[in-house]
Order: structure tokens, then C-alpha cells, then sequence
């Protein structure tokens, strides 16, 4: 019976990767032939850190087969001493045998062949539901970050309701990205699912600026991937705009740097490179302006500047005091940006 209790722990284990307790039962009301005919045991899966399944176990004394019927009777009166999922274990069960069980919807585990208990698959199927929706997120997709930071600085009210293509505003991503940040905003509480109307989906952020920017703050990162130094200063066609401390200076009293900060994506970099738009310096003697790789273009198109909240975002690990006393102007300005920490 050791041997047994040992084969069924390691099955468990090993076929669906959680962890498995089987211990004696407290004396259960049954009758004198079932406790002759069977060894009773708990066992204890733990489907995640928050939620465990208990089932009775009924392991034959001679493990013999009673056939399915004797064994549904044999079961019934068990249920009426407890509220567990009872399982049938056995060693040496046929495959006509296994089938039968099936039909009469018998849970049985067969250690090493086949397990049959449908309450576990839809226990399994919740957890790992739930452990999807739980998962930790560290930090907003870029896509995610832009689109929120859009939202942001439109017109605002906490009962505004927005559809999926609202919330995209006027990015370009795909359908694919745009449901990634749809589920990542949802997951993170920042985005609330509301009623929908007819089949259009629609969603709010159900709080104040502030409380929304506050809470996603920590999921932000720098739009800025790396800096490059260029040969020349460019002209604010699309896709070009002013960025790093040529921006922050345009917004506070901050003195503009000699060499002017520009920002722009990967793909208008490239661009720009092979139309020989610009050249990237080889030397410090070469170089007359800077430009920010960012992850996402910049939410003032119209104007070519960085938009008040990323370019918080892009400096405010800058070391420099006067930039962040430049910062905190800005944080003057807009405060919505201000923590509410």
C-alpha cells in the first residue's frame, strides 16, 4: 500500500506539475464494508499558491476491480459522509475496464496509465485563467505607454467611455498590438471594461488624471532607446521633433543647449540615413546636433516637440539639478503629472 501511495504522489506530481499531499482521513461515517473493502486517504493537490483541491481517494484493500456499478454504489455511500471529489485508484485496471469508468462517470487515477476527474480539469483551466490575469506586469508596452499618455493629455473625464480605436487615437499600430494593450491596460486596472453597446466594446479609466497617470506611473519607462550624435541640424519635417533638453527648454526657462536634441523613431531614423538626410558623426569635431532613438513618436505631431509627460519620462533620471528644477516646472504646469505618492 506504501508503494502505492508513492506511485500516485509521484503521477500526480509529475504529469501536471503541482505539488501533491496524501495523508490518512479522520474517521469518516461509512459503512463497516466500505472501510473493509477500501483505505481512505486525503489527498491535497495544490493548484496554485491560492487555491488547493481536496479529494477522497478509495484504494481497494486486494486491489481488485468491482466493475463500475458495484463501484458507483460503493461511491454513493461515500458521498453521503463527505463533500470531496472521490476518486477510485487502482493498479491494475484493463483498457475495457478504464473505458467503463468513463461511461459511468467514475473519477479513477491509475498511477502511471490514466487519470479520469473532470473537477480537476476545470480546477486546472481556472488556475491557469487565473494565474494569466495575474501574472506580473513590470512595465507598459511602448505601444501601451503612447496610447495611455494620448489619452491623457486629450479632454478628459472619468466616465468617458472609449472604444478600442479611440484609445489607439491616432497611432498606427495593428489590430494585434492594439488588443495586447487593451488586455495589458485591463490586467493592470488602469483601463476598466464598461457595458458594451450592441457589439462595439467600450472601456473608461474611471478616475482623474492624476490618479490615473499616479498609478500607471510605475509601469512607465524612458521612450528614449539610445542617443546618437549626427553631423548636422535638422530641419522639423514629419516625424522629426524636438526632444532631450532643446525641448525641456523650450517648455521652462532652461538655457537651450549648443547642439539641439532631436527625437524621432528607429524607422524614420533609417529612413532618414538611407535618403542621407543625415549622417552619423565619426568624431566629436563632426558632431552638431543629437538624436533620441524613441520607442514611440511624439504625441504633439503637429507641434514637432516631445509631449510634457515623456519627456519627464526621458530625463528624469538626468543627474543634472538644473534639469530638474526644469522638471518640477514642467510638473507645475501639467499637474497631472505630479505624483499623488
Amino acid at each position: 500500500m506504501t508503494r502505492l501511495r508513492d506511485d500516485i504522489k509521484v503521477y500526480i506530481e509529475s504529469t501536471l506539475g503541482v505539488e501533491a499531499h496524501l495523508n490518512p482521513t479522520s474517521e469518516l461515517r461509512v459503512p463497516f464494508h466500505i472501510k473493509d473493502a477500501y483505505t481512505l486517504l486525503h489527498l491535497n493537490i495544490l493548484i496554485s499558491s491560492k487555491s488547493t483541491l481536496s479529494m477522497l481517494l478509495l484504494l481497494p484493500v486486494e486491489d481488485e476491480y468491482p466493475g463500475a456499478v458495484a463501484l458507483a454504489k460503493h461511491i454513493t455511500l461515500v458521498r453521503k459522509a463527505t463533500d470531496e471529489v472521490v476518486v477510485y485508484v487502482c493498479k491494475s485496471l484493463s483498457a475495457p475496464e478504464r473505458r467503463s469508468l468513463i461511461a459511468h462517470h467514475i473519477n479513477f487515477i491509475q498511477p502511471g496509465y490514466q487519470m479520469f476527474i473532470p473537477e480537476l480539469a476545470m480546477d486546472l483551466r481556472e488556475s491557469v485563467r487565473t494565474r494569466r490575469n495575474e501574472e506580473e506586469v513590470t512595465v507598459l508596452l511602448p505601444a501601451a505607454q503612447a496610447m495611455l499618455l494620448g489619452c491623457l493629455t486629450q479632454d478628459w473625464g472619468s466616465d468617458t467611455l472609449y472604444t478600442s480605436n479611440a484609445i489607439m487615437g491616432g497611432f498606427n499600430y495593428s489590430r494585434v498590438t492594439l488588443s495586447k494593450v487593451i488586455n495589458q491596460l485591463l490586467k493592470l486596472r488602469i483601463l476598466e471594461a464598461a457595458p458594451s453597446q450592441g457589439f462595439m466594446n467600450l472601456y473608461s479609466f474611471g478616475s482623474s488624471r492624476t490618479r490615473v497617470f499616479s498609478h500607471a506611473r510605475r509601469y512607465m519607462r524612458s521612450p528614449v532607446k539610445r542617443k546618437v550624435a549626427i553631423d548636422r541640424k535638422l530641419p522639423l519635417v514629419n516625424g522629426v521633433f524636438l526632444a532631450g533638453e532643446t525641448a525641456l527648454a523650450k517648455y521652462t526657462m532652461l538655457a537651450e543647449p549648443v547642439q539641439p536634441v532631436y527625437g524621432m523613431t528607429k524607422k524614420q531614423f533609417d529612413a532618414m540615413v538611407e535618403q542621407n538626410a543625415l549622417k552619423v558623426a565619426d568624431s566629436v569635431d563632426e558632431t552638431r546636433a543629437w538624436v533620441e532613438i524613441w520607442a514611440y513618436r511624439s504625441l504633439k505631431t503637429e507641434n514637432h516637440i516631445a509631449d510634457e509627460a515623456s519627456l519627464l519620462l526621458s530625463l528624469e533620471d538626468n543627474p543634472d539639478e538644473r534639469i530638474q528644477i526644469a522638471l518640477d516646472e514642467i510638473k507645475e504646469k501639467v499637474e497631472w503629472l505630479k505624483s499623488e505618492d
